[in-house]
């Protein structure tokens, strides 16, 4: 059994003689329900525990990407990333994301598909139309960059790369030469191809490069005249835009302030706590560091369970928590959404009990100061070490 009978926690000398140290921690980590709970499938990919096709998804692509990482080029991770970050409208984002994940349909990726049609190129006549060939290699394609302010030169752009060329579209080109355009120019390439397929209309190299630096210039004009307009009406309250905090005046109980904070590098997590009554009595605080958690939010949800046992041992009835993190609101919520979670949840519920009147709601970061002191400034003690009113005077605001 890895599991000690007795405290009912992890053997961890059993754990270090059949596991390596690095999973030693990780299973260390995961906290153990109670002897009679029946064991339960969770989702690893997903911080809820619950499964969803998006995360499936992206955990199939994951593993293709890395069954054929053994490439030499540009980072793909990169590369996508960047896209999102582009100066153009959404759409032509969008489609440049497409261009990089291979979903856009050339006659190359519809037989992929198992769609019976002609692999070859419409307009120039290639034997086999591909993403690169369409938007590069194209003989029109290649006119419209050739007029174009970006400079094309043998073996450096185009390429026979799709990731390679856009690599170069957005990082290497010289600051000398005006590329702004180039997401429209690739958005007008394809929108010329589409036309000859479906229209049979032969679109002029030269006025689809024009309709693409229309394009842009008017589109870049736009977002300057937008800052303007917005910089001279837009007057900003002098009230903070984060929520605040906030309790009925009449609330006569106590706020207790929490807070995790976690380092994958450190050995410890840190939780604290900081309650404010509402009579005017001394604020009280904790502060406690354990065994580093499985994710962040594994470290916010230690924080709010010690902080609850300590208002119980405290015999303090009406408390209001209060929390910086948005999952452990909805988590407490919804506990049905959060299998993960569900040793935790079940300890929440029990101790939810104790108390006459309960809430947890959400404040901004900068609301949960005092807390997030506590939990860093632990967090990062050599040995384990749990302080309640008993602070270090340097850690004190």
């Amino acid at each position: 059994m890895l599991i000690d009978s007795r405290s009912n926690f992890w053997d961890i000398d059993l754990l270090k003689a059949v596991f390596d140290q690095e999973d030693v921690e990780l299973i260390s980590a995961l906290p153990v329900g109670a002897p009679t709970k029946e064991d339960t499938l969770d989702w690893h990919f997903t911080k809820s525990g619950k499964y969803s096709v998006k995360s499936g998804y992206h955990t199939a692509r994951l593993d293709k990407l890395e069954t054929n990482s053994s490439f030499i080029g540009p980072d793909f991770n990169k590369l996508k990333a960047h896209t999102w970050k582009v100066q153009c409208p959404p759409r032509i984002r969008h489609f440049l994301w497409q261009i990089l994940t291979g979903c856009v349909p050339v006659t190359e990726n519809l037989r992929k598909r198992g769609i019976d049609c002609d692999t070859g190129c419409a307009r120039c006549g290639a034997l086999e139309e591909t993403v690169n060939h369409t938007l590069f290699q194209c003989h029109p394609a290649r006119q419209v960059w050739a007029l174009s302010q970006i400079p094309t030169v043998m073996g450096t752009f185009p390429t026979d790369s799709i990731f390679a060329n856009l690599d170069h579209l957005f990082w290497r080109i010289p600051s000398e030469f005006d590329s702004i355009a180039f997401p429209w120019i690739i958005w007008y390439i394809w929108k010329a191809r589409n036309e000859k397929l479906f229209e049979n209309v032969d679109n002029d190299p030269l006025e689809v490069l024009r309709l693409a630096e229309r394009e842009a210039q008017l589109w870049h004009s736009a977002q300057v005249e937008l800052h303007t307009e917005t910089q001279a009406s837009v007057e900003f309250p002098n009230r903070p835009q984060t929520r605040g905090v906030s309790l009925d005046s009449d609330f006569t109980g106590y706020r207790c302030f929490v807070d995790g904070s976690w380092k994958d590098s450190d050995k410890f997590s840190g939780i604290g706590w900081f309650c404010t009554p509402s009579n005017g009595e001394p604020s009280t605080m904790g502060a406690a560091n354990l065994r580093r958690s499985l994710s962040p939010l594994h470290a916010e949800f230690e924080a709010l369970l010690w902080a609850m046992k300590c208002m119980i041992g405290a015999d303090n009835q009406e408390v209001a928590f209060l929390t910086d993190c948005s999952d452990l609101v909805k988590m407490v919520s919804s506990p049905t959404e959060w299998p993960a979670f569900s040793v935790y949840l079940e300890e929440f519920q029990s101790d939810k009990e104790e108390f006459s009147t309960f809430s947890l709601s959400l404040i901004s970061r900068c609301a949960n100061v005092k807390a997030d002191n506590l939990a860093r400034k632990v967090r990062t003690e050599p040995l384990h070490i749990t302080y309640v009113n008993n602070i270090p005077q340097e850690w004190l605001f």
